[in-house]
């Protein structure tokens, strides 16, 4: 059984997952941040709808970034937290990029042959902020995504159209696709149904073994994307 949080946009996520990929219980709370506030109630309510113990969770699963700096460091300090207590459970990390990349894979629609032709990629894109977003592409390979590049882009909203336009035969999904939907080209299809990542998303992922997951203590750590707004202004001043 798997808990994931996933803390990476202005939503707050929480899952219970079987080893199956089925969901026990699932808290979605769109209305962030205040991640402080919504996290660890969101972890009550999912154990208890599925009346379970956290005892009784094998593996705490979280999403790893890129997004908010604020809330990856609090899903992650709070999934380090969780895998520590109790009898403790196996701590493991997924990128959120990844995590929404396998949600555009196993959709239906990139399954299927378009115009003759099966889908080759899919593109994640989560909202950075700052008229940015974060991006990544991965190649679909026998049904499974698998990252082109090996680490997320940045790109401005003013340039989403011109780094879709390298893969044509895409899905695009997740919060920064529906933000700049105007700038997708007409050639690639928006999956309006990945609206951002979910925790379910991030469970998901790492039973299906997305590229980009580790495990323990040591390796799950946040994946920034970007240096931070204080590096950016210290080095303004």
């Amino acid at each position: 059984m798997i808990l994931a949080l996933e803390t990476a946009t202005v939503a707050c996520s929480v899952a219970l997952v079987a080893d199956d990929g089925a969901v026990l219980a699932e808290s979605i709370d769109r209305e962030g941040p205040a991640h402080t506030q919504r996290l660890l109630p969101g972890v009550h309510a999912v154990l208890r709808a599925a009346a379970v113990e956290l005892d009784d969770v094998e593996t705490i699963a979280v999403g790893l970034g890129p997004g908010s700096y604020t809330g990856m460091r609090i899903g992650i300090a709070t999934a380090r937290a969780l895998a520590q207590a109790g009898e403790g459970a196996c701590l493991v990390g997924v990128p959120t990029l990844g995590a929404l990349a396998w949600a555009l894979a196993a959709g239906s629609r990139a399954s299927a042959p378009v115009d003759g032709a099966a889908v080759g990629h899919v593109v994640a894109l989560v909202d950075g902020r700052r008229k940015e977003v974060f991006a990544a592409c991965y190649a679909l390979r026998a049904g499974l995504p698998a990252p082109v590049e090996e680490a997320p882009a940045v790109v401005r909203a003013a340039d989403i159209a011109a780094y879709l336009s390298n893969w044509p035969d895409a899905i695009v999904g997740g919060d920064g696709a529906l933000l700049y939907a105007e700038s997708i080209p007409v050639a690639v299809r928006l999956d309006r149904d990945v609206v951002g990542p979910t925790a379910t998303m991030v469970a998901r992922a790492w039973l299906g073994g997305v590229p980009g997951r580790v495990e323990g203590l040591a390796d799950v750590l946040p994946i920034y994307g970007r240096a931070p707004d204080a590096v950016r202004w210290t080095a303004r001043g």
